[in-house]
Parts: C-alpha cells; sequence; structure tokens
C-alpha cells in the first residue's frame, strides 16, 4: 500500500507520544499550538500547556518536521506595536527551535508576520513560514503572491503548501496548480487537509474565525459554540445531513486517489482529545475505516451523537460519484441517496434515574 504520509495535531500527552513515535516513518510531521498563546490561535483554548513539558514530549519525535501554530485571524491593533508582547512571543520561537527543532510557525496574520520583524531576531531566518490552511489557496496566483510577500520578510520560504479544502474534490484544478507550483517551487509540497467535514465553501468560515479571534482577545464572552449551534453550520447539517456528503472530506479509503496530485496528508482535530485523533491517525494510515465516518471528522464530530454514517456502506465507488458531482443541487439527488444509503439517526436514549446514582 502506497501512502502518503501525514502531518498530525500534537498535544503533549506521555501515551500519545508514544503513539506517535511508533508511527514516526509514516509522518511527515506535527503541529500544535504556542504554549500560553491563546490569543495566536486560531481556536478556543481554554487550558495552557507548559513550555518545558511541550519540549520534552517533543524531542522524542525527533525526525518529524515540527511547527507551531500562530494562526489566529487577528490579534489586537496594539500588539503589533507592543516590544515586550513580540519579544516574548519570539523568546519561546527561540526555545522551542534551540531545544525542540522547531521546523517553522504557521500564520494567517501577515500583519503579525511582518510585526515580529521588529524584533531582530537572529532566529527568524531558520524558522519556514508556512500559509495556514485559512488562507484558502486555491489558485496558483493566491500562492505564488503569498510566497512573494513572505520573501520580503527574514523568514525561510515555506516547505509546503497547504492547499485549500475546496480543491479535494476539483482533481483538474488541483493537478493543474501542482504542476503549476512544483514546476516554480520544486522542493515545495503540497498537502492537503483530509478531515475537517466543515460545509463546501462554508459561507460561515470567515465571521466564524472572526469570531475565535475577538474571544481570544478576551474583549469578549466565548460564543462560537452557541452561534453554530443556533445560526450556523451545527444548525445547518442537523437540518440537512444529507449536505455533509458536499463537504471535500477524504475518506480514508480515498487517499490513494491522490498520490500523484499532493505530498502530504494533513488531519485535524487537535481540540477532540487523544482518544479521537489515535483513531484518527490509525484510519488515514491504513487507509480504511470500519465505522461512524463522523468518528473521524473535526468540525462535525459532534454528529458522532446524532447520526450514525456507516463509512463502508459509501464503497464501492464513492470517490468517482463525489468528484464528478457538478455541485448544482437542484436538479440531484446524489446526496440525498447517498445519505438513505448510509446514514441512520440515532435514537435519542434518555438514562436511567439509576445510572447517574
Amino acid at each position: 500500500m502506497n501512502t502518503m504520509k501525514l502531518s498530525v495535531p500534537f498535544i503533549p500527552d506521555e501515551k500519545y507520544t508514544s503513539f506517535l513515535k511508533n508511527k514516526t516513518p509514516l509522518l511527515e510531521s506535527v503541529y500544535f499550538a504556542l504554549p500560553s498563546g491563546s490569543v495566536l490561535d486560531s481556536r478556543m483554548r481554554f487550558k495552557n500547556t507548559q513550555t518545558q513539558l511541550l519540549v520534552n514530549a517533543l524531542k522524542g519525535l525527533a525526525p518529524l518536521n515540527k511547527y507551531c501554530l500562530l494562526n489566529s485571524r487577528f490579534i489586537l491593533p496594539s500588539l503589533y506595536n507592543d516590544d515586550v508582547f513580540l519579544n516574548e512571543t519570539m523568546d519561546q520561537l527561540e526555545y522551542l527551535t534551540s531545544e525542540a527543532g522547531l521546523t517553522g510557525i504557521v500564520f494567517c496574520d501577515l500583519y503579525f508576520l511582518n510585526a515580529l520583524l521588529k524584533t531582530k531576531r537572529t532566529c527568524l531566518s531558520n524558522l519556514e513560514a508556512v500559509p495556514s490552511i485559512n488562507m484558502m489557496m486555491d489558485k496558483k496566483e493566491k500562492v505564488v503572491s503569498m510566497l512573494d510577500m513572505i520573501c520580503q520578510t527574514s523568514f525561510r520560504l515555506p516547505g509546503k503548501i497547504i492547499l485549500d479544502r475546496s480543491l479535494n474534490r476539483e482533481l483538474e484544478q488541483l493537478e493543474s496548480i501542482s504542476k503549476a507550483l512544483r514546476s516554480q517551487y520544486p522542493d515545495m509540497k503540497i498537502e492537503l487537509l483530509a478531515n475537517e467535514g466543515c460545509i463546501f465553501h462554508c459561507p460561515f468560515k470567515p465571521a466564524h474565525d472572526a469570531h475565535i479571534s475577538l474571544a481570544n482577545t478576551s474583549l469578549v464572552k466565548e460564543q462560537t459554540l452557541q452561534l453554530n449551534n443556533n445560526l450556523g453550520c451545527a444548525r445547518f447539517f442537523f437540518n440537512h445531513i444529507e449536505k455533509f456528503f458536499m463537504s471535500p472530506f477524504i475518506r480514508p479509503e480515498d487517499v490513494m486517489h491522490y498520490n500523484g496530485l499532493a505530498d502530504t496528508i494533513k488531519l485535524c482535530g487537535r481540540t477532540i482529545g487523544t482518544h479521537f485523533l489515535k483513531q484518527t491517525v490509525n484510519a488515514y494510515i491504513n487507509q480504511s475505516y470500519n465505522g461512524n465516518l463522523f468518528d473521524l471528522m473535526d468540525a462535525t464530530n459532534w454528529l458522532t451523537s446524532q447520526f450514525f454514517l456507516d463509512n463502508k456502506k459509501l464503497d464501492p465507488g464513492f470517490f468517482k460519484l463525489i468528484t464528478s458531482c457538478t455541485k448544482d443541487c437542484r436538479p440531484c439527488i446524489i446526496c440525498e441517496n447517498l445519505s438513505l444509503k448510509a446514514i441512520k439517526r440515532i435514537p435519542l436514549h434518555f438514562k436511567q434515574y439509576e445510572d447517574f446514582l
């Protein structure tokens, strides 16, 4: 089996670290949030990791590339000129570089990338600046424009480009972009995100990312979960579960179809826990999963309590079906038929009173 290497989330849990260490030949990189840096994270964070704990755990994964996430959509404008904040951030990056072999950073805010240059730290030239998946790189021109901007900084060009998830279902466009980038940047790898499981070209995403960044400033109370349940993607999927099949996820069984189109596969779900991560990594390494496909999804993992999507009932022919889709849903019943075939609603279960005792 020709298995593309994986880029996976990392959290400094002893058992999870040991699990990844045993999978090292099948992994390309790990990525993680900056300790004590929730303001720079694209996810809501309620618990900070100690820097030394993270460094000690990363030392066991020496052969892998290691990327630190500084991928908030934005930060408070005052922080761009806050020398204390910028130097404290660089202190952590320098320590991660010297003690844990940090490869680079993943960013989503070019203002912040340029602000870091004011620290004049020599380690900047040792770190790759990798544009976040949320930069939505779906055209060669977008990639080239961003790489030109990175060239104006002290950072190294990225060793990989994470293309937008929408290209997972647009194979001709993906092939065209991959060929063009490889011709112009032959040493740069192409990475695809497999298991986000969000709405196709999600119309909520720009506002959702902004709400997360705003909440991480501590200026407002975190309300993204409530917003999604009442007004956003969670509400949409609950009412239209068949639309999940339009989501540009890549099933473990379909990774093989991207050989030659991409070099690595990225998995997400770093806030869901180590059980989820180990299960998901194993599924994509084995390129097979016999169970509820929602078990492996990040953004739609909550659906596991509501629906059972029998992954094996999607075989055979699922990949060919969804990559030939016109995306014109009005006259089409493909997603509805897939839903009737593979998805069952899980009955609501009330525990007996004695179960709580």
